[in-house]
C-alpha cells in the first residue's frame, strides 16, 4: 500500500507540472495578443491625428443629373483610400435628416451613390488621395428630393470635414 501511494503522489505531481506549464503558456499567448493589440491601437490612433480632409470647393448640377460636385482635398500627412469605407452625407434645407451616400466605384454614380471624377495631381500612387492632392466627388442625389445645403466627407479612419453650400 505505501507504494501506492507514492506512485499516486508522483502522478499527482506530474499533473500539476503539466497544468502549471499550460497556465505558463496560456499567460504568455494572452501578454502577447494584448500587446500586438495596444500596438495597432497605437498606431491607429497616430494616423488619426496625421490625417485631415478640407473640402474646398462644392458645385451643383441643377439642370441635368441632380449631381453635387465637391473637391476633397488632402491637407495631412497619410495617404487615404478604401474609399468603400468612406461615409458621405448631405442635408437639405427642407429636412432636417442627413442623407448617407454609398460608393460605387463604376464611375457615374447611381442615385444614393457616390463616385470619384478625378484626382488631380494623380503622379504618384494612382488611384490614391496623397497628401496635397485633390479628388473630385460626384454624389447623385435622389430623384424628386431637394438640392443638399450641407456636405460631410469621413474617411474611413473616422476623420472628417463639412461645409455649407
Amino acid at each position: 500500500m505505501g507504494n501506492a501511494t507514492i506512485v499516486a503522489a508522483a502522478f499527482a505531481l506530474i499533473i500539476l507540472v503539466i497544468i502549471a506549464y499550460f497556465l505558463g503558456g496560456i499567460i504568455l499567448t494572452t501578454g502577447e495578443v494584448v500587446d500586438a493589440a495596444k500596438k495597432e491601437q497605437v498606431n491607429f490612433m497616430e494616423e488619426k491625428q496625421r490625417t485631415a480632409v478640407k473640402i474646398t470647393n462644392v458645385t451643383q448640377d441643377l439642370f441635368g443629373s441632380m449631381c453635387v460636385y465637391a473637391i476633397v482635398e488632402n491637407t495631412g500627412g497619410i495617404i487615404l483610400s478604401d474609399y468603400p469605407y468612406w461615409d458621405i452625407y448631405t442635408r437639405d434645407m427642407r429636412n432636417d435628416v442627413a442623407a448617407g451616400y454609398r460608393y460605387n466605384s463604376s464611375g457615374e454614380p447611381l442615385e444614393n451613390e457616390w463616385s470619384y471624377v478625378w484626382i488631380k495631381p494623380d503622379m504618384i500612387n494612382p488611384g490614391q488621395l496623397n497628401p496635397s492632392e485633390s479628388m473630385n466627388i460626384s454624389i447623385h442625389v435622389p430623384a424628386g428630393s431637394y438640392m443638399p445645403r450641407w456636405i460631410k466627407v469621413v474617411v474611413a479612419n473616422g476623420i472628417g470635414a463639412e461645409t455649407n453650400i
